[in-house]
């Protein structure tokens, strides 16, 4: 799917990948990868899925809201369904 393409064009698949999705999934998706890409080292799925639960203008973190690691996955474009 992303044989032969540089960075920029491994990029713009995954932000379709994603986006393809819509609602909740897409929301979570770009969220993940805005954490992914904006953090100063890598991150654990655990923390990545704790960082997702936060609200935005909220210092708690909701635990209601803490996204499986599966559907971190499927939603981030990383993982499909065959």
């Amino acid at each position: 799917m992303t044989e032969g393409l540089d960075l920029k064009g491994v990029y713009g698949a995954t932000i379709a990948r994603i986006k393809e999705q819509g609602g909740r999934k897409t929301r979570l998706g770009m969220a993940a990868l805005m954490w992914i890409s904006h953090s100063e080292r890598l991150l654990q799925l655990d923390e990545l899925s704790h960082a997702l639960a936060i609200e935005i203008g909220s210092k708690d973190l909701n635990p209601e809201r803490i996204p499986s690691v599966e559907t971190l996955l499927i939603s981030s474009g990383a993982y499909r369904y065959r």
